[in-house]
């Protein structure tokens, strides 16, 4: 990881980010809510382009909130969306609410379900409620035959319990979003089809044990995403996240894969091919 910007290796790297441009290469941002109010403006596409990232995904974490992420995505190509029920937030949803999720699953834009899961750290909603959302998210996923983003935090043991009763040969892929180390879950959504997905947390200084899972990911299942405006990546912390910081993520991953970092842009386009086809970038 890069420690500090304005070193030889800060400088380096973004020469490397250079290059990549020049052969047509780019990473995508697989985790982002853009179309927050810190965000909305868009404010950080120009430097998006400029850092190689061409692509987002910004993600729905309730009814009102993947409209907001799809009308966000419809106006700006290279940028798609996905809706569902976060699980701080799945307290207040109800079944009135499915048409609405259904329609926006119509559209082109919407790629995925979620993000759904569960978050047992906070528990800004009850347990049962969190549960009974899931279900139903992933009945939805698979009824429309669409990936899910899964949350997870101290919820292992019942999101793995839950989705392994649920998915069986009609799974139409997954994302095990901010991945945190738990390699109980790892092992499980590798063996059941999930990708996992790396964000900013893998720079932290204090996230060894974090990084030592990296070795036990098949390069052809990992993703990269920021979780903006969240999680900003070392050497950029304590600033506001966006998605042109996700390349901070993939020069640690480019590290600790050993892979040149034009090769692993290469593979993490061609993961995100196999699971949600060839979309546009910007």
């Amino acid at each position: 990881m890069i420690l500090k910007k304005n070193t030889q290796e800060f400088e380096n790297f973004i020469k490397e980010i250079n290059q990549l441009k020049e052969h047509g290469l780019f990473f995508t941002d697989t985790h982002a809510h853009i179309h927050f109010d810190e965000l909305k403006s868009g404010y950080f596409l120009e430097d998006c382009i400029t850092n190689s990232v061409k692509r987002i995904i910004t993600v729905g974490i309730d009814l009102k909130d993947s409209q907001n992420a799809y009308e966000f995505a419809i106006k700006h190509k290279g940028v798609y969306a996905t809706c569902g029920v976060h699980p701080h937030d799945s307290e207040n949803f109800s079944v009135a609410q499915i048409e609405g999720f259904e329609n926006l699953l119509k559209s082109e834009k919407v790629i995925a379900v979620g993000e759904i899961g569960l978050d047992y750290f906070r528990n800004l909603s009850p347990k049962d409620k969190q549960i009974s959302t899931l279900l139903t998210f992933t009945d939805i996923a698979l009824y429309h035959k669409k990936p899910i983003v899964i949350h997870n935090r101290d919820a292992s043991k019942d999101i793995i319990n839950i989705l392994h009763n649920i998915i069986k040969d009609n799974f139409y892929g997954g994302i095990i979003h901010c991945f945190s180390g738990d390699k109980t879950l790892l092992k499980w959504a590798l063996d059941r089809g999930f990708y996992i997905s790396y964000a900013g947390p893998l720079t932290y200084s204090k996230a060894d044990d974090l990084r030592d899972t990296v070795k036990y990911v098949p390069i052809d299942r990992v993703f990269i995403e920021t979780d903006c405006p969240y999680l900003t990546p070392i050497p950029f912390r304590g600033v506001k996240n966006d998605p042109s910081f996700v390349i901070y993520t993939a020069y640690t991953l480019s590290k600790l894969t050993n892979t040149k970092i034009d090769i692993l842009a290469e593979k993490l386009e061609n993961n995100f091919k196999q699971l949600f086809g060839s979309l546009d970038n910007f």
